[in-house]
């Protein structure tokens, strides 16, 4: 969350710095751009160690229970190769408690992207209600800009109408302090 705050800081920082939205939405977007580009390569490796791993556990359980009958034959013959076979079947198991390790690490990171994945839509989202937000004020402010002066040019119109009646040869104060004796 705290990089979503900064995200928006960083993209106010922008406007300020260039003047313009657009430009800072193009600097907020380039980190999320980015992230998403680095999950989509990540999702297809994911995707990838899934199928390997579901295969090796299909085969782990057929090679396991060729082992373990394999085994059991020899204990009953009279060769002595079963103790190699016991200390393989030993490895086999360590391998494939292993692969559980990898498989359920890999399962968590999966879960992390998408926390993530969450995390940067909202952020692109708060990106975006603030560009949008930025795009009406500024709108706003231009509007009340040609309001301005629109009004001021109107204002300038009446003095300046108020100056030459003021100083016209038939003085309206004058005019009206005759009358009023």
């Amino acid at each position: 969350m705290k990089s979503g705050v900064l995200a928006v800081f960083g993209a106010s920082a922008a406007v300020l710095r260039s003047g313009s939205l657009e430009a800072a939405e193009m600097e907020a977007s380039r980190p999320v751009l980015a992230l998403a580009q680095a999950q989509a390569r990540f999702w297809k490796a994911s995707e990838g160690l899934e199928r390997v791993s579901l295969a090796m556990n299909a085969s782990q359980e057929d090679t396991s229970a060729k082992v373990d009958e394999f085994l059991r034959n020899q204990v009953s013959s009279d060769h002595t190769c079963h103790a190699k076979l016991y200390r393989y079947k030993n490895m086999l198991n360590h391998l494939h408690e292993d692969v559980n390790h990898v498989y359920s690490k890999e399962k968590a990171l999966v879960e992390t992207i998408t926390i993530e994945e969450a995390v940067i839509t909202d952020l692109g989202n708060q990106i975006k209600n603030v560009v949008e937000e930025g795009k009406r004020k500024m709108k706003e402010c231009q509007d009340a800009k040609a309001a301005a002066c629109a009004e001021y040019e109107t204002y300038s119109k009446e003095l300046e109408e108020l100056k030459q009646i003021g100083h016209s040869p038939t003085n309206p104060i004058a005019l009206f302090q005759t009358v009023m004796k």
